[in-house]
């Protein structure tokens, strides 16, 4: 089996000319998008997004606009799945990318702090201009933002609100057993940077689940992105059911 990418590789925006304006270009071994920890049995388990070892497809659905993926997750050393993730989406003609994470605990075991981060490394403007991005923590909004000269920006939010967030450089972001917590800096840049956001779900005995949800937007200015993700949360649970 190849690497299960359940991530973003490309975002982009049309302007109002017509040109798209590249957010995001991930290449294929990028480990950006959905991660999660969590204890069982006193073993940190720690999923990576793009992983193969240890996460197998269940199901997958595809319609116009919006993909859905049901993943199991069978630690090294398990014999069945103790996890298993499931991953709505949807985005069509607008700058929005809305999704629902939801993880269940498909084992006897008990399932202990559970975190779920969402992690992504918005190159604005794409491969020549990425350098110049620069990052903030709206805490207020729990909001992480990432713009450039330009004043494209991309905002990401999640619900339940982030008990965690950093931007970082992208090779020096990533969640580890020893290290399960982002570093809540308030800002970063002007650099090539990455951003993500952490919740914390708590415990879950079998059969229990956990839902985060999440909100990607872009627009040309920080009031306008902050907008635009308000405006989402509006219709979330019409496009994710």
């Amino acid at each position: 089996m190849g690497r299960i990418g359940f991530y973003i590789r490309r975002l982009g925006l049309i302007d109002p000319t017509g040109k798209e304006r590249l957010l995001l270009k991930n290449p294929a071994d990028y480990k950006g998008g959905i991660w999660a920890s969590y204890v069982v049995d006193g073993t940190v388990a720690v999923v990576e997004s793009i992983e193969a070892e240890t996460i197998s497809v269940a199901e997958r659905r595809q319609e116009k606009g919006s993909l859905s993926l049901m993943l199991n997750h069978t630690p090294q050393e398990f014999e069945e799945p103790v996890v298993t993730f499931t991953l709505d989406m949807w985005s069509y003609n607008k700058p929005v990318l809305l999704l629902q994470h939801t993880t269940t605990n498909v084992s006897s075991s008990y399932v202990q702090d559970l975190k779920a981060y969402s992690i992504f490394d918005f190159d604005i403007g794409g491969p020549m201009s990425y350098k110049d991005d620069k990052g903030t923590f709206d805490d207020e909004n729990g909001l992480v933002i990432a713009y450039d000269e330009s004043q494209l920006s991309v905002a990401m939010s999640s619900r339940p609100k982030p008990d965690g967030w950093e931007i970082s450089s992208p090779l020096k972001l990533k969640v580890e057993s020893d290290n399960r917590d982002l570093k809540n800096n308030p800002e970063l840049g002007p650099m090539d940077i990455a951003t993500a956001l952490q919740c914390n779900l708590g415990d879950l005995q079998p059969g229990d689940s956990r839902t985060v949800e999440i909100v990607l937007a872009s627009a040309h200015g920080l009031d306008e992105v902050r907008s635009l993700i308000d405006a989402s949360w509006g219709f979330f649970k019409k496009k994710i059911r």
